[in-house]
């Protein structure tokens, strides 16, 4: 078998974990009450670093379409398709893009920097749509940066959702990344390095 991390067949472990991902995510669509894991939420991990540790056969698009699947049959059409739940999606997809462009390149540490980056930005995207559309927030700097910090004065502290998602978006990809390692070495082809190596 190749050593090459691109031609490596389906990793069953990262997508056994995946999979417990997608059903979680229908439960909790389903169950609005339901408190197992009440703030996991690794959703851009699913779309980047699942695309990552995917071997190029499976295209980039298969996890957004696959959390837009489970948002169709938890909820049914018009809920899963508002113009919001679609943007977020389409979110989820371009770092499931950008992702499926760096596969076979980054590092361990190199992906985990990834899904932190394409987590704040999504985080202030969300937060500055919020802004735009909640007549309680000031349409000015003040308003946009209570948005990203402290929202509104009766839901809890907008930064509280970062962290939560930082929390389980790293935690997600890190065993995601645990997974495919264990794997490679199992099947005795390349694993992903930890660091990335220094150039010759």
């Amino acid at each position: 078998m190749s050593r090459s991390r691109q031609s490596i067949a389906l990793l069953w472990l990262p997508l056994a974990l995946i999979s417990a991902a997608l059903v979680l995510r229908w439960f909790k669509l389903v169950s609005p009450g339901m408190n197992l894991l009440p703030n996991f939420s690794p959703w851009m991990a699913l779309a980047f670093t699942g695309t990552l540790v995917m071997p190029r056969a499976l295209s980039w698009w298969v996890w957004p379409v696959a959390m837009l699947g489970v948002n169709l049959a938890a909820l049914g059409v018009g809920p899963a398709l508002d113009p919001e739940s679609l943007a977020i999606y389409g979110m989820y997809g371009i770092a499931a893009f950008l992702a499926s462009r760096q596969r076979g390149t980054l590092s361990v540490a190199g992906a985990l920097t990834g899904v932190v980056a394409c987590s704040l930005v999504f985080y202030a995207a969300t937060n500055t749509a919020a802004w735009l559309v909640e007549p309680a927030y000031a349409k000015n700097f003040t308003g946009w940066l209570q948005a990203q910090t402290s929202g509104l004065p009766q839901y809890p502290p907008s930064w509280t959702f970062l962290r939560n998602s930082l929390f389980s978006d790293v935690g997600f990809s890190l065993a995601l990344l645990c997974a495919f390692n264990v794997e490679a070495r199992l099947r005795s082809t390349l694993p992903m390095p930890w660091m990335a190596r220094a150039a010759a």
